[in-house]
């Protein structure tokens, strides 16, 4: 019976659960209107016990009272009959049932009885208040006395009026109450369809054709601001995320299934037990003539034990470890020719870090793995190879090095002859500039000797005033012109002996930048003069710089000379300016520029290369921009650029480090 009841339970909740929503509703009513009638029983019972009987059991127990007035006597004087008799007499009373009048001993001393005849015995535990309910009737006690003697004790048993009697006296009520409260539950249940069950019928109905169709693009309408319509837009917000989730995750699902398929490496994932869940095309396309559909299968069923067997033990290797693994695995494709690949394999875990699967993806590497042993078969006969043909590179080596050893000899002769070749045409220039002012001294004292001559014969005759003071402003003006060629002289020799000096000693020192390029202009004058070319500086005077003013000096007299021997090659006018300026880091720019014909774009590339020269049998050796070059850089610690456009003129910028900041 407990089962069953158990069971019963169940069957009921699993109907309840499974009803309709208006079905419930109707029910939720109708279970409302039974309670509330019972409600009703309950309160019009209450009342009756309440109110009713009490009244009742007074009325009763007056009538006790007074026929147990008229037995006093009879027990007194133990009259049974007369007592009988008295009894009797009650059956006027419709409602009274039976009477027994007990003695002082609580016998029977006489009985009454409306229907039969009556068995009278004391109660066994009587009640303390002398009333007590037996069935339909109220049984009551009352005590006889005799003056101050109780000499028996008289009960009665009244028959109470009929259930059917007060249920047809309060039948008017009750149907009022329950047709009150059967229209309620009607008008609850016709408010709460419209109200709250359309509503949610419709919330459903949109719910279950997403889930039917999943179309994530319905809407539910929303009626109103209630909590319906809030979950009826909540419901259409949720819709809105999981489209464009659905979307996303359609997107990203086809972006995976193209990579995994247009893959050409393999991809596969493995249950625990070994069978396969997923593969890629590639994967089936490289299976054994005759093997089955790999969904399903192991390595074993698919590739037989021998090939199968490995991969087995690096998979449960993959799965005991948690760990991603690399292994070599060889296998049979559908030729049944070996093929060798290697496979990464790596645990699938779940959000709760499980293990769910393995998952692995494998590239063949069968050629190659044969390019490796070819490669190592090559490696030995090369090295056989390497080991005969490095006996003859030895001894070609010996004559390259010779052969080099020569040329290098060559062109430190060929640099040696270029330099010399410059300071030779700075002393031609010097010998030449140094014939002005040396001329004019010679003229200038020659003339001062005959006008001596002349005066020493006028001072014999005698001397007039008039001719000592011609005598005095000659010999005043060619003592003037005398020392001023003399000084141009001394200034020629002291810059030409620095310069010299600069050139062969190549030490660092502190110079003035400006002071430095004067000499080098000065020395270089006379050159640019027979050319026709104008030379000048833009050189701040405050310019200090701790370098090498040698190699410095032979940078700008190769710069200006090849600007003076190419870029103005057949023009009698032109400009070659030399200006400077101090930039952040330490460093200066001087920049040489001129006004000439430029340089070829073609030839650009080539403007530092030993021996590249545009004049070639004509003077030209090709070392000039290479000298250049390897001074700003080995020896200045510097960097050199140029910019060219042909009929133009050329710009060099040469970038130095000041080196102030060492000192």
């Amino acid at each position: 019976m407990p089962g069953f009841g158990v069971s019963w339970a169940a069957a009921l909740r699993g109907a309840l659960t499974d009803m309709a929503l208006q079905r419930k509703l109707l029910l939720v009513s109708v279970i409302t209107a039974g309670i509330s009638l019972l409600a009703a029983l309950v309160a019009l019972a209450s009342y009756d016990v309440a109110v009713a009987k009490p009244r009742l059991v007074s009325e009763l127990a007056s009538r006790v009272e007074l026929v147990a007035l008229n037995l006093d006597a009879d027990l007194n004087f133990g009259d049974r009959n007369a007592a009988t008799r008295t009894l009797a007499a009650l059956r006027g009373t419709p409602d009274l049932h039976s009477a027994c009048l007990f003695d002082a001993h609580h016998q029977p001393f006489a009985h009454y009885r409306r229907n039969g005849t009556t068995n009278c015995a004391w109660p066994a535990t009587p009640s303390p208040s002398g009333q007590q309910l037996a069935g339909p009737y109220l049984a009551m006690m009352a005590p006889v006395r005799f003056g101050h003697e109780t000499v028996g004790y008289l009960q009665v048993e009244y028959t109470l009026p009929a259930l059917a009697e007060r249920l047809q006296r309060y039948s008017p009520v009750l149907a009022v109450v329950l047709l009150t409260l059967t229209v309620g539950g009607l008008l609850q249940a016709i408010i709460v369809l419209r109200l709250v069950t359309r509503p949610l019928l419709a919330l459903s109905a949109v719910a279950h054709r997403v889930t039917q169709e999943q179309r994530y693009d319905l809407r539910a309408e929303v009626a109103g601001h209630d909590e319906v319509g809030q979950l009826a837009e909540a419901i259409n917000t949720m819709l809105g995320t999981l489209a464009a989730r659905d979307a996303a995750l359609r997107r990203s699902q086809s972006q995976l299934e193209n990579i995994v398929e247009k893959s050409s490496a393999i991809i596969f994932i493995k249950d625990l037990e070994g069978r396969y869940m997923l593969v890629n095309e590639r994967f089936r396309v490289t299976l054994p003539a005759g093997a089955p559909d790999p969904i399903g299968q192991d390595d074993v069923r698919l590739f037989g034990a021998s090939p199968g067997s490995p991969l087995r033990a690096n998979d449960h290797e993959v799965l005991s470890t948690g760990h991603a693994k690399a292994y070599e695995e060889t296998l049979p494709d559908h030729h049944g020719e070996e093929r060798t690949y290697l496979s990464e394999k790596f645990p699938l875990i779940d959000e709760q870090g499980h293990t769910w699967a393995l998952g692995g993806v494998s590239t063949d590497i069968t050629e190659r793995k044969r390019g490796e042993l070819e490669l190592l078969e090559y490696r030995d006969r090369l090295e056989l190879e390497v080991a005969e043909r490095t006996g003859q590179m030895v001894e070609a080596n010996r004559g390259l090095a010779a052969s080099l050893e020569t040329l290098q000899r060559a062109q430190d002769d060929l640099v040696r002859n270029e330099k010399l070749a410059a300071l030779g045409a700075l002393v031609a220039g010097v010998a030449h500039e140094l014939n002005t002012p040396i001329g004019n001294s010679l003229l200038a004292v020659s003339t001062l000797m005959d006008q001596t001559r002349d005066f020493q014969k006028l001072a014999a005759a005698g001397l007039k005033r008039s001719t000592l003071d011609t005598f005095v402003t000659d010999i005043n003006a060619g003592a003037e012109i005398v020392l001023r060629n003399l000084h141009r002289s001394v200034d020629l020799v002291a810059s030409f002996k620095q310069v010299a000096v600069d050139r062969t000693t190549s030490q660092r020192r502190v110079f003035l930048l400006a002071e430095l390029v004067s000499e080098i202009l000065l020395v270089l004058m006379p050159t640019f003069k027979k050319s026709g070319i104008t030379v000048r500086q833009d050189v701040p005077e405050e310019i200090e710089m701790n370098s090498y003013p040698g190699p410095f000096g032979q940078v700008l007299i190769n710069l200006i000379t090849n600007a003076l021997s190419h870029g103005f090659d057949g023009r009698g006018e032109g400009e070659v300016v030399v200006s400077a300026h101090s930039v952040d880091g330490g460093k200066v720019e001087v920049c040489v520029v001129d006004n000439g014909g430029g340089i070829a774009p073609e030839n650009m590339s080539r403007i530092y290369d030993p021996f590249f020269t545009t004049k070639l049998g004509r003077g030209g050796s090709g070392l000039g921009l290479n000298i250049v070059y390897n001074i700003v850089y080995g020896v200045l610690d510097g960097k050199i650029d140029v910019k060219s456009e042909l009929g133009k003129g050329t710009r060099f910028t040469m970038t130095l480090p000041s080196g102030m900041e060492k000192r």
